[in-house]
């Protein structure tokens, strides 16, 4: 529970008595690998805080999975639009590896509204992270190769080796083997270590 009250302070005080209130109103889920945290045409009901493991985002273009990005330890998962609005989803969130979130119901998110006054702004502020992070995967195109892995090394540490190539492939809009090969090149182009 402290990571989710550590990115909540992040963007704004709350007493502890605020804490404890939201806090009352969360569940934990565990997702296992594969599984769907939200599927396309599902109105998006919870807004989730990644505790342990990563989600992707990620929707269907023929018979092509096409990851957008990526939701690991200390981030929210929702897509913000049908939440909002609860309206039915246009993309799906699934989990990539074993996945913890606490969650929070969009019912319990509205009752907070009156509870706490300034959860309005905090809401706002927690959307245009996960509104940066979407504006992420759409630039990916337009670059090279080697500037989408760098990025990706940039954005997501330590996730390359635990996300699967075919996953991390999708998401960065190339073959799984045109991926292997530009990971064994940059790898050549290391300096090498002297002793």
């Amino acid at each position: 529970m402290e990571p989710l009250k550590a990115y909540l302070l992040r963007y704004m005080s709350l007493s502890d008595a605020q804490i404890e209130l939201l806090v009352s109103y969360l569940k934990e889920v565990k997702l296992e690998a594969g599984d769907y945290f939200l599927r396309e045409g599902n109105v998006c009901r919870h807004i989730g805080f990644v505790t342990e493991g990563v989600l992707r985002v990620l929707h269907f273009d023929r018979d092509d999975e096409v990851t957008r990005y990526f939701i690991s330890n200390g981030n929210l998962a929702v897509l913000p639009d049908s939440f909002r609005h609860q309206a039915p989803a246009t993309e799906n969130i699934q989990a990539v590896t074993d996945t913890r979130l606490w969650i929070l119901k969009y019912e319990d998110m509205v009752s907070l509204f009156g509870e706490i006054p300034a959860w309005g702004r905090l809401v706002q502020r927690l959307v245009e992270e996960v509104q940066r992070q979407r504006a992420l995967g759409r630039v990916l195109a337009s670059q090279s190769v080697q500037t989408r892995l760098n990025n990706f090394h940039e954005e997501y540490p330590g996730l390359m080796e635990v996300i699967p190539e075919k996953v991390l492939a999708s998401y960065l809009r190339m073959s799984p083997l045109e991926l292997k090969k530009s990971r064994l090149s940059m790898i050549g182009n290391q300096p090498s270590k002297t002793v």
